[in-house]
């Protein structure tokens, strides 16, 4: 929907309905006539074009504002000295010679439209009531709110009909407001003399038009070549905003490329973490994540693919050309425990050079039918509208950042709308209205999908294609959403079941290390195992269920071995010394401890 289809159907409407809702994006500016104008200025034009013969403008602190307010109608009939007809109705401090009434309450205005509305003379008059927002006091509608109502209703219906004249226009007031839902229903709701009209944000061709008059002025290096990632990058922006960045790239002496004008006046960021990453350290990313997640060479891989096409700046060029998505896309699937949330925070911290920077959310606290409102924030009138959204809130506070969505099949459907938007235009907008872009984010989404029937003693490229077909299957039949594969693409990416028995080896080497350290810097003991004995691992490992993954090694280990040790150091506290150790050993199929020096 473009802006100005919008306001011809505004053209078209005025004086055939006798009001008009307009809301949206109302505090822009609007290209009208070869100019820029307010919505204000718009409308009073179409009233002169339309040949209306007064114009006026209300709201509730200047009251009613006009060039000839000694033609409104305040009684039944109009009174040859109007101005007299003034002094029980308005303030003391109103003018009539400076055009300006100070109403005293909105059922004032509404008492006012209603004798001018509906007026027996040949004058057409136009009213726009600016602020609507803050006309009446909530939605339970006070008294005062019901009067203005009341008189309002009775402005639309109390009017003759004569077929003699359908050919004219009517006197017309015109609404002003944000949110539509910042009125009260019963304004509007039902009613075949009011029209509601949205006004969106400026389309791409608009976008573009305004910005083509100022492209002279912008100071972007290579301006012919980035001109139309300029415009795709400011998607979702009012006319208003693209002055704004205009008028900020002017503040420069010399010229600086769009990326880095782009990050400083949306982050205050002048450089991104994104080009700070060198080639050096690209050439090491797969060593990096696999010294960090054992056993998923297979991912790490897939992984470091996804890195090398967002380094380059390739990321989804072959799906559109706007560079408004996230840098990269990945679906973790597998088992439990196999490393998927470990190689997202591994991912983070080599992106970023800092963990903090993953932002993530256990979708099993987002299961209830209203989840998605803790994401982008609740409606204004309810209860957190104050806060914001988790989501939105996040990522204005962190634009650089890894987005983890940790068990996404827990969440609730209408999350996934959510979703879409994000991986489909880059951009989530909240509840407050303010656009959110996630350009700069890596989004990865992980799931337990298929855990439970894949077996772990198939081939691993059986355990691949199983796990991929498992996530289909969830998303096409019992989700009905395959668009999201679309999305996915082929970054669906499934883990494998930890079986080796050297994988595991890795693993509790890995885990035990810690528990050595801690024994050390409190007692003064080493604590010694043999772990290339098969038969000591695979005692720690007899209670590790494969499907369980790396999480059931752990679980293994505290009971077969750490439980045991803590007993034994208790028992044998008075004996531990500095300088003493305590060795492992195998009896009768068991561990046991033995303490020297």
């Amino acid at each position: 929907m473009s802006v100005q289809k919008q306001l011809v159907q505004l053209k078209n409407l005025i004086g055939i309905k006798k009001a008009i809702i307009l809301e949206g994006n109302i505090d822009d500016i609007f290209e009208y006539q070869n100019k820029y104008i307010s919505i204000q200025e718009v409308i009073f034009k179409t009233f002169d074009e339309k040949k209306y013969k007064d114009k006026y403008i209300y709201d509730q602190n200047i009251g009613i504002k006009g060039s000839k307010i000694q033609n409104l109608l305040i009684n039944e009939e109009k009174s040859n000295d109007a101005a007299s007809e003034f002094d029980d109705l308005l303030n003391d401090n109103s003018n009539s010679e400076n055009n300006e009434l100070k109403l005293k309450k909105p059922t004032d205005f509404f008492s006012i439209l209603y004798k001018n509305l509906n007026r027996e003379d040949e004058r057409k008059i136009g009213f726009v009531a600016d602020y609507s927002d803050y006309v009446f006091s909530d939605q339970s509608l006070e008294i005062d709110d019901r009067k203005a109502l009341t008189e309002f209703s009775k402005s639309l219906k109390e009017s003759e009909f004569k077929l003699a004249k359908v050919d004219e226009l009517n006197s017309c007031i015109i609404f002003l407001t944000k949110k539509i839902n910042q009125l009260p229903p019963s304004l509007y709701l039902d009613n075949p003399e009011i029209l509601i009209l949205t006004l969106p944000k400026p389309s791409r061709d608009e976008r573009k038009k305004f910005l083509t008059t100022l492209k002279s002025m912008i100071r972007v290096t290579d301006i012919a070549n980035e001109f139309e990632n300029i415009i795709d990058a400011t998607e979702g922006w009012t006319i208003k905003e693209l002055s704004h960045f205009v008028k900020f790239t002017c503040n420069f002496e010399t010229s600086m490329e769009f990326n880095k004008l782009f990050n400083i006046y949306s982050y205050g960021e002048k450089s991104s973490p994104w080009e700070e990453l060198s080639y050096e350290k690209m050439t090491n990313v797969k060593n990096e994540l696999k010294s960090k997640v054992i056993g998923q060479d297979e991912a790490v891989d897939k992984v470091a693919k996804v890195i090398y096409k967002a380094f380059t700046g390739l990321s989804g060029i072959t799906y559109s050309s706007k560079r408004t998505k996230p840098k990269g896309t990945l679906f973790f699937v597998g088992p439990t425990g196999t490393g998927k949330t470990e190689l997202a925070k591994a991912i983070t911290t080599f992106l970023f050079n800092d963990e903090a920077n993953l932002i993530r959310f256990d979708m099993s606290e987002y299961g209830q039918e209203n989840a998605d409102q803790k994401l982008i924030g609740a409606p204004p009138g309810y209860v957190g509208f104050e806060g914001g959204g988790q989501l939105t809130n996040a990522i204005k506070e962190k634009p650089f950042s890894v987005l983890l969505f940790d068990e996404i099949e827990k969440a609730n459907p209408k999350i996934f709308d959510k979703f879409l938007q994000i991986l489909e235009d880059g951009r989530l907008t909240d509840n407050t209205g303010q656009t959110v872009s996630f350009s700069e984010t890596f989004i990865i989404f992980t799931s337990n999908i298929g855990a439970a029937e894949v077996q772990p003693d198939l081939p691993p490229q059986e355990v691949h294609n199983q796990f991929i077909k498992k996530v289909q299957q969830h998303f096409t039949t019992e989700l009905n959403r395959p668009e999201l594969l679309g999305r996915f693409g082929n970054n669906i990416i499934p883990f494998n079941f930890i079986r080796d028995l050297e994988l595991k080896a890795k693993i509790v080497r890995q885990k035990i290390r810690p528990l050595q350290i801690a024994i050390y810097e409190k007692y003064g003991s080493e604590f010694h195992i043999d772990l290339t004995n098969k038969e000591v691992l695979q005692l720690l490992l007899k209670n590790a269920d494969d499907r369980r993954g790396g999480r059931d090694v752990l679980n293994s280990i505290e009971t077969n071995l750490v439980d045991k040790l803590s007993e034994y150091i208790f028992e044998n506290l008075t004996k531990i010394k500095p300088g003493s150790k305590i060795n492992t050993k195998i009896n009768n199929n068991k561990l046991e401890f033995e303490l020297v020096g």
